[in-house]
């Protein structure tokens, strides 16, 4: 049953299509600015996708921070038509401010709202309704229902929007919940995916299995993520060879009692390392098969097909991910294919790193932190972050900051928590937010994942006020 939240956000999307439909009738070229994430990619390229079938110019564009400076140079090219996708809603002030009154701007996003005064703009955001934007609907999904409502044939982009909304890990719970649900429903009517319960692991439809379970870092397994003879051994002695018929096996080719002996022993393996068994728990769950992709490709389950835009992403490769979504399927496919796997190798070294540099560490009252400096790329410290604190081996269970210098100089800062904390009040959207403008840089996100930006050399003032913040939220 549709929610009373979800009523009013669907009512104003359908507020937004009708000023939107309004504004376009004179066939002005439209700005789509998006974030160079999975999520961000497939927004970008469901709202490029719908305005291209309304005969509309569109011109769309990613970005890795949506920032001042990036804000004052967009609004040097006086567009008239500009839509914020997955990103704007922290910088509301920055919008209002430095674009000009004759733009008409749309902020479609999912992240935590900057607290300021929307005259002059549309601004679409599920906070505002009170929906969780970091679990029930994904920027993808925001773009989507923005495309659904302008027209209802858009429904065909349901299932991008599904690729967006893992790749924001929005499963973590081990199924879409919220509006991510209803979104699902539209997918499902139109014959565009399939919902399973199965091991979710990486590459379960393209990749030997031993490698599926090297690549799996959500959730992370200890001992058997990121590390390939581990996982050979494994699977070595549960009896499951790694080939048969001189062909290695896939995920997809276990029968039913392979399959089970590997959850038992997925399971049980990862409640031997410290890891709370309603964690380990979360490696069964509903996988989504997007059926009008070719079999055994990355682009048939939602899951390799994230990973793909978010090596893109990651590798400012952004207009190939794009051109994957809108539908390019050979010599820029077979690019993103390689870039993919330079992305999960580069993921791989850098918890190798993280495993050689333990001490590097710190448990620091209220969190802990790390600085990698030049050794991980800025691009992939929050996937880093992640892993760590997904991994349970820091106990007790804490927020984590993570620090990288980017190559302007800067301090590329990625924080991360657990639903637990979550449930606690922690909010680490605010703690960047407020950490970061306390030392003159910027920041923000969701509750349970966010990043911030700052002058090198700041670090430890930034820390202090973090504490401050989380301290102050978690009342301790």
């Amino acid at each position: 049953m549709v929610s009373n939240a979800t009523r009013e956000i669907l009512k104003e999307f359908n507020e937004a299509a009708q000023v939107f439909r309004e504004l376009s009738l004179d066939k002005k070229t439209i700005k789509v600015i998006t974030h160079n994430d999975a999520d961000g990619i497939a927004a970008g390229a469901v709202i490029h996708k719908a305005l291209f079938r309304e005969g509309l110019p569109v011109h769309t564009r990613s970005l890795k921070q949506l920032e001042s400076n990036s804000v004052r140079d967009i609004a040097k090219e006086n567009p008239e038509i500009i839509i914020f996708s997955d990103l704007g809603s922290g910088k509301l002030e920055e919008i209002k401010k430095h674009l000009p009154e004759v733009t008409k701007v749309f902020v479609l996003d999912h992240h935590q709202p900057q607290k300021a005064g929307c005259n002059g703009l549309i601004h679409v955001n599920p906070h505002n309704h009170g929906i969780d934007g970091a679990r029930e609907v994904s920027g993808s999904g925001m773009a989507y229902l923005f495309a659904r409502a302008l027209n209802q044939n858009n429904k065909d982009l349901a299932g991008l929007a599904l690729v967006g909304a893992i790749g924001d890990i929005q499963d973590s719970s081990g199924k879409l919940i919220g509006i991510n649900r209803e979104i699902l429903k539209d997918a499902m009517d139109v014959g565009m995916i399939r919902a399973d319960q199965d091991l979710r692991l990486y590459g379960r439809q393209t990749r030997p299995l031993y490698k599926a379970l090297e690549y799996t870092t959500e959730p992370f397994i200890p001992g058997l993520s990121g590390s390939e003879n581990a996982c050979i051994n494994f699977l070595d002695n549960l009896g499951i060879p790694i080939k048969e018929n001189n062909e290695l096996i896939m995920l997809a080719d276990l029968d039913n009692d392979k399959r089970k002996r590997l959850t038992n022993a997925l399971i049980m393996s990862m409640i031997e390392n410290k890891v709370p068994s309603k964690f380990a728990e979360n490696i069964v769950g509903e996988v989504y098969t997007l059926l009008n992709e070719e079999r055994r490709t990355p682009l048939r389950d939602t899951k390799e097909f994230a990973t793909l835009l978010n090596g893109c992403g990651r590798n400012e490769q952004y207009s190939i991910g794009m051109a994957i979504v809108l539908g390019e399927r050979s010599k820029l496919y077979f690019q993103s294919l390689n870039l993919l796997k330079d992305h999960k190798s580069y993921i791989a070294k850098s918890y190798a790193w993280i495993k050689e540099n333990r001490e590097k560490i710190k448990d620091d009252e209220v969190l802990y932190y790390f600085h990698a400096k030049e050794d991980i790329n800025d691009n992939v410290i929050g996937t880093v972050a992640s892993m760590v604190l997904n991994s349970r081996v820091l106990n007790p269970i804490k927020p984590i900051i993570a620090f990288s210098l980017t190559t302007e100089g800067d301090v590329k800062i990625s924080s991360r928590g657990t639903k637990e904390l979550i449930d606690m009040g922690l909010n680490l959207g605010k703690a960047m937010q407020f950490a970061s403008e306390k030392v003159g840089g910027e920041g923000g996100g969701h509750n349970i994942a966010a990043g911030a930006k700052i002058g090198e050399g700041n670090e430890e003032g930034f820390l202090k006020y973090a504490k401050i913040e989380i301290r102050r939220q978690l009342s301790v």
